[in-house]
């Protein structure tokens, strides 16, 4: 009966120091990483190390210098005569049929409609009037009626124009409400920069007989 005893107080003894080995192991390894924690805490606040929180959480500001420039008509033109424009009008909302109620205000002007259809982006603005050099005169002329509008500059070659109507566009105004004077100057924007236009007139000149 005490030999029974004694071997149960052992057992016990022993399941007593298995656990206490177990504890001391979990807190030594709780008490290990705590410290590894607040010494690589200490090293970020330090400026050791960099810190993984240390990026911003939003995108710098676009710069002056990223921002694309907005061309100039050409210096002192006047508006262009409205039937010698040819305009490709771009829905870049999801309003139904806006393009096609837009032509067809353009066209009261005598504007020459050459495509309609939906823009494949999106623009948030009232319309942006987008031709290349040679169409200038006639974007700031299709700007001059719709108030609101930007314009802006592509590569292309020809003097077509493409006018892309944003979120912000209503309607294309009467001939009669637009306040329109085709012999004012067309007004350069605040800022513009100056486009070269090509010279349709240069000749090359044949060479002199030997």
């Amino acid at each position: 009966m005490t030999t029974d005893l004694t071997e149960a107080q052992r057992r016990r003894a022993a399941r007593r120091r298995h656990l206490q080995q177990r504890q001391t192991l979990i807190f030594g390894i709780l008490i290990t990483a705590m410290v590894a924690v607040a010494l690589v805490a200490a090293a970020m606040w330090g400026g050791v190390i960099p810190s993984p929180f240390a990026r911003p959480f939003s995108s710098p500001e676009p710069t002056d210098a990223e921002a694309p420039a907005v061309p100039c008509p050409p210096a002192d033109a006047l508006p262009a005569p409205f039937p010698e424009i040819n305009a490709n009008v771009y829905n870049a909302t999801d309003q139904s049929g806006l393009a096609a109620r837009t032509a067809r205000g353009l066209a009261q002007y005598g504007v020459v409609i050459a495509q309609e259809s939906n823009y494949g982006g999106s623009f948030e603005g009232v319309a942006d009037i987008v031709a290349g050099p040679r169409g200038l005169q006639a974007a700031y002329t299709v700007a001059a009626i719709i108030p609101g509008s930007t314009v802006s500059l592509d590569g292309r070659d020809d003097a077509t124009v493409d006018v892309i109507l944003g979120g912000a566009f209503s309607e294309v105004p009467a001939p009669e409400a637009a306040g329109f004077d085709p012999n004012e100057p067309l007004a350069p924007p605040p800022g513009c920069s100056p486009v070269t236009v090509p010279d349709d007139d240069v000749v090359e000149e044949a060479p002199a007989a030997g």
